[in-house]
Formats: C-alpha cells, structure tokens, sequence
C-alpha cells in the first residue's frame, strides 16, 4: 500500500511537470498564466491559489507568483494571496516529504552533506527563516533539508509565514511602485537589497561555522 501511494505521489508530480512543458510554461511562463488568469476574471483568485500552490512540483519560484499576482490584483489581494499560497505550498513539501521519503534516504542526505545536515539540525529554526527571507539562497531546497532533520510542522509552518510575508510585501510594493512613483521603487529596491545581503551574510556565517 505504501508503495502504491508513493507511486500515486510520484506520477501526479510528473504529470503537474509535463503540464508546464506541454503548454511551455517554463518560456514566458509569467505572460501564459496571466493571459490564463485574465480570461477567467470570475475564478481568477481561485485559480490563483490553486497554481501558485502547486508550484512547488515545478521548481518555480514564489517571486513569479508575486510578479503574476501584481500584475492582476491590487498590492493588498496580492500579499494575501501570495502569502496563503507560499503556505500552503510549503505545506504541500512538508507532507510530501515526510510521506515519501524514508530514512534510506534521509541517510543518503546525511551522507552526502553531513555538515549541512548537522547546522541545519542546530538551529534548524534560525536556518529556515534566513533561507526563506533570502531571494538568493533556494528557500525550498532549505524547507526540504530542515523537514529531513526533524523539524515539527508548527515551527515550521510559522517560521515560513514569519519569515516570507515580509519580503513578500516588500517585493508586492516593488511591482507596484513602478506605476507611481520612481523613487519609491529605487527606495524599496534598496531595502530589499540589503535585507538581502545582510541575510545571506548571516546564514553564510552560520553555515560555515
């Protein structure tokens, strides 16, 4: 029956991924899902949701969802959305993890990146909030490894949310600084880039310790 399941897991993962190669949507993929969007005003919070959450099986980052979402919501319905949908997506990776990777392969991960593994385990929360507040640190790659190494739902559903609505506010007001004013952009441009540099610093300091 496990085995079944996994199976079951695995072939919705592939067919999620043949979708997006089938409609090209890895190749302007922002225009094709806005387009999408537009054409079904009615349902397109729904639809939304439903896409962006499912982005965790494409490896498409939540920055695109935030671009799409500024582009046909207001600043206010994009933070939500975009913010409920990173959760659930993130939630998504939780119990994917958890249901379909065994400890064979937890000790492969072990293996493969003791280090990584080890500081990931000590300050499993301090690691994940850095990670998901760093456009330029793989926020999901993180989620992955500090689910691996034991971290409850909890902690890690509210450091996501803790650590995400910022920046997602943050970049949402980005997008939408452009249509009004030049310098409002330039000055949420360098709020992000700093907050940016300082958190990689910080979790390049504790990985390397």
């Amino acid at each position: 029956m496990n085995k079944i399941f996994k199976s079951t897991i695995f072939l919705f993962w592939l067919s999620i991924i043949f979708i997006f190669f089938k409609y090209q949507l890895y190749n302007d993929g922002v225009h094709k899902i806005t387009t999408f969007l537009n054409a079904y005003p009615r349902y397109s919070e729904v639809l939304f949701l439903v896409i962006a959450t499912l982005r965790i099986f494409t490896f498409v980052p939540c920055t695109v969802f935030i671009i799409i979402g500024g582009m046909i919501f207001s600043p206010l319905e994009t933070v939500i959305l975009t913010t409920i949908a990173n959760l659930l997506s993130e939630m998504l990776l939780f119990f994917f993890t958890k249901l379909t990777f065994g400890m064979n392969y937890q000790n492969k991960i072990i293996d493969k990146y003791p280090k990584l593994y080890n500081v990931i385990q000590k300050n499993n929360v301090q690691i994940l909030a850095l990670g998901v507040s760093s456009p330029v640190v793989p926020s999901d790659v993180v989620c992955f490894f500090s689910i691996l190494t034991g971290i409850s739902f909890y902690k890690y559903i509210l450091t996501v949310f803790l650590a995400d609505a910022p920046i997602i506010l943050l970049y949402t007001f980005l997008g939408s600084s452009i249509k009004y004013s030049a310098y409002v952009f330039v000055v949420i441009l360098v709020v992000i880039v700093i907050i940016s540099y300082f958190n990689y610093k910080r979790w390049k300091n504790q990985i390397d310790t």
